[in-house]
């Protein structure tokens, strides 16, 4: 039986898949270290195979072991006909619901969410499992549904199966896996037949909302902020450094307008009816961050637009990336010569960031380099989804083409700057266990759509 399922395997999609893991392992390792002034001249004086046995290995022994467990789940996924994972997917969904409230109750919280399990010595992130298991189950609820896609109505039962986990995922809070919930759904609904005006028009709808909820937080937002800088330059006035406020022509004209002066008795009165003018808007404004997203996400997905009116703050990330890729040029700086990754400028540059330091490092050719790489990978699993012998097949290819598709293009875009900053990790690349995992996971089950495109008679 081994020996017929290594004959049908695609081996163009692991030749590709081999070459980006090798390539992450080395962008992994030289992602994580830094330098000052001499050390990184002393490393720019070396040849590259020098500079291969400086790079920082016990990241890169970290992430190949993750490598090796992610293809012994993906051989696991490619033995096991997918056909049985159908049989499973009631208890696959209920599964995946209780790792998810697991998360609520026993998770532990780092950079502001909590998102990971730990188990002994094993820290894991049941989201991005969540991912691979709601395509298979995802997958299996189409094909019962075939042929009853074609009205709204008929889609409702279809966007509940999915946001039940996904409003799990929310609450930790995780927008960019929400995101990607999102994005396979919608990929698999168009290959399952749903009618592409309604999918689109819910899109547009998606849109529209979300330009409105932009709209009202600037509403709410901008009054919030400058009442706050308001308060701000009047207290610094009161300590005896009035040159912010002296700067600020239109809180000037406001103190004459309300017949103050800058002695400190009238500022005094003025910053009184600051305060009481702050409650109500302040209590709007917060209001509305605990019924929607928090003000840090809201941050991210508005300040990619212009990075510069906020660069101490959540436009840093993007602006620095933007700088990392393109001070990279044609050829780029070289491995371990990158300025903007190792004199730690460039942020979270080992998993979120690592493009950019593929930009900077090995610069446009590089770059497209891996791009070439990641559109033969979605070029084999597209071919994956016209060759499945069965609905299911083929929706279970679709899903998981959606999730790469949908992780490479949104990385890359958020490092380039033109799509917000939402913790998409970029597939196969980014330094990550669970995220490996899932990966190396996923492409068994592809995999294993491929090697059964033909029934398979032992």
């Amino acid at each position: 039986m081994i020996r017929r399922i290594l004959k049908n395997i695609d081996y163009p999609l692991v030749a590709v898949t081999a070459a980006l893991l090798v390539f992450s392992l080395i962008n992994i390792g030289s992602a994580t270290l830094e330098f000052n002034d001499a050390s990184m001249e002393k490393v720019q004086s070396l040849n590259i195979l020098l500079r291969l046995l400086h790079l920082d290995y016990q990241y890169v022994i970290k992430q190949f072991a993750w490598i090796i467990m992610g293809l012994v789940a993906a051989m696991v996924l490619m033995y096991i006909d997918y056909e049985d994972m159908s049989k499973y997917t009631r208890q696959l969904y209920v599964i995946n619901l209780a790792m998810l409230m697991a998360v609520v109750f026993i998770g532990q919280t780092a950079l502001g969410a909590q998102r990971w399990i730990h188990i002994g010595p094993f820290q894991f992130q049941p989201s991005e499992f969540s991912k691979l298991i709601i395509i298979i189950t995802f997958a299996d609820f189409l094909a019962k549904r075939q042929g009853r896609l074609n009205s709204l109505r008929e889609l409702i039962p279809c966007f509940i199966y999915i946001a039940v986990p996904m409003l799990l995922i929310l609450k930790q809070p995780d927008l960019g896996t929400s995101l990607v919930f999102v994005a396979i759904m919608f990929g698999m609904l168009f290959v399952a037949g749903a009618r592409p005006s309604i999918l689109v028009g819910i899109i547009a709808l998606g849109v529209v909302m979300g330009l409105s909820l932009y709209g009202l937080h600037h509403y709410l937002h901008t009054p919030d902020v400058e009442l706050q800088k308001k308060i701000t330059y009047v207290n610094k006035a009161l300590s005896g450094s009035d040159w912010y406020l002296r700067n600020e022509p239109d809180i000037m004209a406001e103190l004459k307008e309300r017949g103050y002066n800058t002695s400190p008795q009238s500022l005094n009165k003025y910053l009184e009816e600051l305060k009481v003018e702050d409650g109500p808007i302040k209590e709007r404004h917060e209001k509305f961050h605990s019924l929607t997203l928090k003000e840090y996400q809201m941050s991210r997905l508005t300040t990619f637009v212009n990075p510069e009116s906020d660069l101490l703050g959540s436009g840093y990330h993007v602006w620095q990336s933007r700088i990392a890729i393109g001070s990279g040029g044609l050829t780029g700086k070289g491995l371990l010569g990158g300025t903007q990754s190792h004199y730690t400028f460039l942020p979270i540059r080992h998993t979120d960031f690592i493009f950019s330091v593929v930009g900077e490092e090995y610069g446009f050719i590089g770059s497209a380099l891996v791009l070439i790489m990641y559109f033969v990978l979605l070029y084999r699993g597209v071919r994956i989804i016209t060759l499945a012998r069965d609905v299911y097949g083929t929706l279970l290819a679709s899903g998981i083409v959606s999730l790469f598709a949908f992780h490479v293009i949104i990385n890359i875009a958020m490092t380039a700057g033109v799509a917000p900053v939402t913790g998409i990790p970029l597939p196969l690349f980014s330094y990550g266990g669970s995220n490996m995992l899932m990966n190396l996971a996923a492409l068994g089950v592809l995999m294993n759509v491929y090697i059964r495109r033909q029934k398979l008679i032992f």
